[in-house]
């Protein structure tokens, strides 16, 4: 039932974007399946509750719910017993949330629709592993990243230090140590003013510049290494990102950072309007926990869980492609 509400979705949107997200179900007691104590987005805070990652089909005007996955934690690995009473599948185990949305992301482009570009908060867009594995797989993505992520500018260039004549030959290493993205703004960085979308209040509009950024994380470059044929044969070039940053003009720090596989090239307007359309989510777990009842299951297994989800996302799915008809037409 989920493939064909995405298909017809899909078909009926045309998503610019898919968002990854997960949203949270607090819950008491210990029998509902993958109930742990663990971060609660819905409270703030850790708290005995469900999680479960979700991919969304999204543009300006709409947005629909397309694959979901409930996140079994790692306590639910090894109880047997609580599993068994669930019911849990053999084949599920404890799986990371990058995981999972990577997992659904693949299911998704298994059907045979065609993948936009992928938008995700920081939670998934610190995982250098997941854009590794998105970029693998030819598809392009705006993540959100943490300001302490470390980058070198385009510009540095490593170099081969002499040989000392003792053991192997030094591999090639950049001069400069890598910064954290603050340091890579400067007075010359340029920003400029952009509007990506009409609020209720008036126009959405704030400063951006756009970099290009050599991502330095110690798995970046561990990856860099192992692509380039292992630890002998790597260059010491770290791949070139686009690096898009906001800061509105009464900050005095930037507020935002998001990078992107897509060309430096790529119209800014067009990279805020997809980073910042990972807002229509918010809109879609209002619209499934208030007005559909996404949160009021009170079965406790698997199955049951993974229903209720199901019968939710075609409620959602209907409401979605009543809003985008025209209006029927009145009698003069």
């Amino acid at each position: 039932m989920r493939q064909r509400i995405a298909r017809r979705l899909c078909g009926v949107i045309q998503p610019e974007v898919w968002v990854v997200d997960d949203v949270s179900f607090p819950k008491c007691g210990t029998a509902s399946v993958g109930v742990a104590r663990q971060y609660c987005g819905a409270l703030g805070k850790r708290a005995n509750c469900q999680v479960a990652v979700s991919v969304h089909a999204a543009t300006d005007a709409a947005s629909c719910p397309l694959e979901w996955e409930l996140f079994l934690p790692e306590e639910w690995s090894q109880d047997q017993q609580r599993r068994r009473r669930a019911g849990v599948p053999e084949g599920v185990c404890h799986v990371s949330k990058t995981r999972l949305a990577l997992g659904l992301l693949d299911r998704l482009a298994a059907q045979g629709l065609v993948v936009p570009v992928i938008v995700a908060d920081a939670g998934y867009g610190r995982s250098v592993s997941l854009r590794l594995a998105l970029e693998e797989r030819g598809w392009s993505y705006v993540m959100a990243v943490d300001p302490k992520e470390i980058a070198r500018p385009a510009t540095a260039e490593p170099h081969q230090p002499d040989y000392g004549g003792l053991g192997p030959p030094t591999l090639p290493r950049y001069r400069d140590p890598a910064r954290p993205l603050p340091g890579l703004i400067d007075a010359d960085t340029l920003f400029q003013e952009v509007t990506w979308r009409q609020g209720s209040k008036g126009a959405m509009t704030s400063r951006f510049a756009v970099l290009e950024v050599r991502p330095s994380g110690k798995e970046a470059s561990r990856t860099a290494q192992e692509q380039a044929g292992g630890r002998n044969c790597w260059d010491g070039v770290l791949p070139l990102r686009t690096l898009l940053v906001e800061q509105p003009e009464e900050a005095p720090e930037p507020t935002g950072y998001w990078v992107s596989n897509l060309p430096v090239t790529t119209p800014v307007t067009d990279l805020v309007r997809w980073a910042k359309m990972r807002r229509r989510i918010e809109h879609d777990y209002r619209e499934l926990k208030h007005g559909l009842g996404l949160d009021h299951f009170e079965g406790r297994t698997w199955r049951g869980r993974h229903h209720h989800v199901t019968l939710v996302t075609a409620a959602q799915a209907f409401l979605t492609l009543r809003r985008l008809d025209p209006k029927a037409q009145m009698p003069a």
